[in-house]
């Protein structure tokens, strides 16, 4: 079995890429300890997946088969078998956990804080002194909890009378039933068995059985479910076949349109529509509230598109407040989201291509124009021409093509020579994705509204987030309404973190462009159960597109860097100094 330190250092490596220093810091052992656990994780491993060194970036995770290697760390991960017993049990003692798990109870007592931290979004862990923990929720609610992790492992608690053969037989008689057509036949057998496990628990009333064919089904799994138990199967499918007919194109689009801001970006499209109202409806009618399968880090994504992942919040809090729809998969949603903004990128960025011969000019134009999207090309013949134009228009790069030599004082110049080649495009189209930002960093990120805040070991997340923006306000670098947006997106949860930086930031009406303060913390704080070294507050207008690409770029420059440095930055200079690197 792998233990507790060895499933972090997957985790961590699940994640990025990680320095020996680095796992060795947050497991609190020697390095050679997790060079030892690092060769029994590969011997463990045996082919599914590999830990092996990436030069600076540190150790690096390569996954070979992911279905695979899911199941078998699911097979050394305890949580899932003490939440089983949790749901299992009205109420259950440490130690009865403990002897159920066969572990001891000074790790039973350890582990159950942080499996209530895990899964504080899904369902409420409860305790009461003198009778044991319990999982404080609805009976339906328990049902598609045990449900969802018997579906990752039906063999994860011995049930009575439940064997391999038990299980095939009624997972493929499930996939031939239509009465439910949103629901996957291995997710209806993991209802059945959910419901047949907590049989003599059951309190709530259902229907009576009309379902023939599903008593037949379960039936031919060699599974016997009394009247109650049958009933509690029918009243929970058909909750849930009610609760998915709420949910329409229309109604779907009635939400978007309430989310602010969204209706700026014209974003919602056929495309979009069609597949948050799939999405949804898969969700209400199958919810998987415990995940799969260990999720990797979405941060990277999240930094890449963070205005996607937001309107994702907001949905998601219209849908409970209108629709009364549970669903805690964000990052999902904020996929769609990112997909339609990169679908209705329109902006057309300005390029200027300084080239004296006019052949070479018009055919490298075409070339630029057809290989880089949303650009437009703008010729001009000589220097003098390249300022008047640059006076007109702020180009984003000028494309040296010509035998003249452009002074110090035009800024994002990229010189390429004769025809231009594909890899010539190549070059601009990298340059342009990060030219504006690359070459005065100075510009986003303010010295002036940089500074270090003496926060204490004992202080909230959402305390430091206020002071900070209480003393930027008062410096005048951002406004009242955008301090407060600043604290409300941080109290929502899902908050941007990019290799132990964290990004509070507000989508601002100002006219005035992204502005960027970087803060330095005296300790680490937790935030979304990740360690953070310091902050950096942004401000930026969702609907100026090029500014998302600030985003990115940051996520791209930190990915790059250990984590050591990026928590050994100790002011303004030296994040300026990672910026240009």
């Amino acid at each position: 079995m792998l233990n507790e330190r060895q499933l972090a250092i997957v985790d961590s490596l699940e994640q990025q890429p990680c320095s020996l220093g680095e796992l060795a810091r947050q497991t609190g052992v020697s390095s050679r300890t997790i060079l030892r656990d690092i060769d029994y994780l590969n011997f463990t491993l045996s082919g599914k997946a590999r830990i092996q060194p990436g030069g600076s970036a540190g150790y690096q995770l390569e996954i070979v088969d992911r279905r695979s290697f899911f199941q078998l760390l699911q097979r050394h991960d305890n949580d899932d078998r003490l939440l089983a017993f949790l749901l299992l049990n009205t109420f259950t003692p440490r130690a009865q956990l403990a002897s159920a798990l066969n572990l001891p109870e000074t790790w039973v007592a350890e582990r159950l804080p942080r499996l209530k931290q895990r899964y504080e979004r899904a369902f409420c862990l409860a305790s009461r002194p003198g009778v044991g923990h319990f999982i404080d929720e609805p009976e339906e609610k328990r049902l598609i909890l045990l449900a969802n992790l018997l579906k990752k492992d039906p063999l994860l608690i011995p049930l009575p009378g439940i064997t391999r053969d038990n299980i095939e037989r009624l997972s493929a008689a499930c996939e031939h039933l239509d009465e439910f057509p949103l629901m996957s036949g291995e997710y209806l057998a993991s209802l059945v068995l959910a419901v047949y496990a907590l049989r003599n628990q059951l309190s709530t009333a259902g229907p009576e059985c009309r379902h023939a064919t599903l008593k037949k089904v379960v039936e031919q799994g060699g599974i016997y479910l009394g009247d109650r138990a049958c009933a509690t199967l029918i009243g929970l499918l058909e909750n849930r076949q009610r609760q998915a007919m709420t949910i329409s194109t229309d109604v779907v689009v009635s939400l978007l349109q309430s989310i602010p801001g969204v209706a700026s970006l014209n974003i919602i499209d056929t495309q979009l529509t069609d597949n948050i109202t799939g999405h949804l409806l898969r969700c209400v009618s199958a919810p998987l509230w415990i995940p799969e399968h260990r999720q990797s880090s979405m941060n990277n994504l999240k930094a890449a598109w963070p205005a996607a992942f937001d309107m994702s919040l907001r949905f998601i809090a219209l849908l409970r407040e209108r629709l009364d729809i549970p669903l805690f998969d964000s990052d999902l949603i904020g996929l769609y989201f990112a997909c339609a903004l990169e679908r209705h990128q329109n902006e057309r960025q300005p390029i200027i291509l300084l080239s004296d011969q006019n052949a070479i000019a018009t055919i490298n134009q075409q070339a630029i124009e057809r290989d880089v999207l949303n650009c437009r090309v703008m010729i001009a013949r000589n220097p003098g021409e390249v300022k008047a134009i640059s006076q007109e228009v702020e180009p984003l790069l000028i494309v040296n093509n010509s035998h003249y030599l452009l002074d110090d004082s035009s800024r994002n110049v990229l010189t390429i020579k004769n025809i231009i080649t594909a890899s010539g495009t190549e070059q601009i189209k990298s340059y342009l994705a990060t030219a504006f930002i690359r070459q005065q960093p100075e510009r986003f990120f303010s010295e002036s509204g940089s500074f270090h805040y003496p926060n204490t070991p004992e202080e909230g997340w959402l305390s430091i987030t206020r002071q900070i923006c209480v003393r930027l306000m008062a410096q005048a670098h951002i406004t009242q309404d955008e301090a407060q947006r600043i604290c409300a997106r941080e109290s929502e949860g899902e908050n941007l973190i990019v290799n132990h930086l964290a990004i509070p930031h507000c989508w601002s009406e100002q006219e005035r462009r992204f502005r960027g303060f970087f803060v330095t913390l005296a300790h680490p704080v937790q935030v979304n159960n990740e360690p953070v070294s310091h902050v950096l507050i942004a401000c930026a207008a969702a609907d100026a597109r090029h500014e998302l690409k600030i985003f990115s770029y940051l996520a791209s420059v930190l990915y790059r860097h250990p984590a050591e440095t990026i928590c050994g930055l100790n002011g303004h200079e030296a994040f300026i100094a990672l910026l240009k690197q």
